[in-house]
């Protein structure tokens, strides 16, 4: 009876994927349209409300907050020493992503865009152990702050699989090259919360923050790489490469 049973789960299963619609949040773009460089685009920007709170049946998560889970930096030497560890980062803001230069070759379904964030808050905690000039920053407690300007140009390869019959579209990891022009930063409980030394502390820390930043932007890259690369290839595992992009 239970193998019975678990036959027809797998088969209704398997018509689900076979007979799956396309929903009405997303646009489908033919591989013959001239101006499917901004039709794409327009379907990116038709699914950013699901996005920022995830599609539950396509199994896509929610993109914010974004986790940073460790990030830490040791490096200089003794007298010049920068020892900060982060952890649980929360970045917010990714949903408010702003896409453009976006070039697509429908064939290879190669992507080519750049994108940009006019600011994305961050919340976490810290330790830090640092020499910077001649202040030597000693504390651990809660971190927040902000980017300006992030930047990014990304590259979103594929190649095509065959999965019962059907051609489907397979996308590598996703390539981010990020700048991000400032950002902002506090530690909270620097010198156990001295209202002198760490609001101080604080300010010298923003002046020399691009070693903090060299350190995290790997970090950045990667959560969002392996974000939106998961994203994609939830969408395109189930529905067809004709499905996405029909030839008429």
């Amino acid at each position: 009876m239970y193998t019975f049973i678990t036959r027809i789960c797998v088969a209704y299963a398997l018509l689900a994927v076979a007979f799956a619609e396309i929903p009405s949040y997303m646009k489908i773009c033919s591989r013959k349209d001239p101006n499917i460089n901004n039709c794409v685009l327009n379907s990116i920007e038709q699914l950013r409300g699901k996005l920022k709170v995830g599609i539950p049946e396509l199994e896509v998560p929610a993109i914010e907050p974004l986790v940073l889970k460790h990030v830490r930096l040791l490096r200089g030497p003794q007298a010049a020493r920068l020892d900060v560890n982060l952890t649980n980062i929360q970045v917010f803001g990714p949903s408010t992503f702003k896409i453009r230069d976006l070039k697509i070759d429908p064939e290879n379904v190669l992507i080519t865009f750049k994108v940009g964030f006019d600011k994305l808050n961050f919340r976490g905690k810290y330790k830090i152990n640092a020499q910077i000039l001649l202040l030597h920053l000693v504390g651990e407690g809660g971190l927040t702050g902000t980017f300006f300007n992030y930047d990014s140009d990304c590259l979103l390869k594929s190649h095509k699989i065959v999965k019962n019959n059907n051609t489907h579209v397979n996308f590598e990891r996703m390539k981010f090259k990020i700048k991000i022009e400032k950002a902002r930063i506090n530690l909270d409980n620097l010198f156990g919360g001295d209202p002198i030394l760490g609001p101080a502390s604080n300010e010298v820390l923003n002046a020399n923050n691009d070693l903090l930043l060299d350190e995290i932007k790997p970090a950045l890259e990667d959560s969002l790489s392996d974000l939106f690369t998961n994203i994609a290839n939830k969408i395109t595992g189930i529905f067809t490469y004709d499905e996405l992009f029909p030839n008429n």
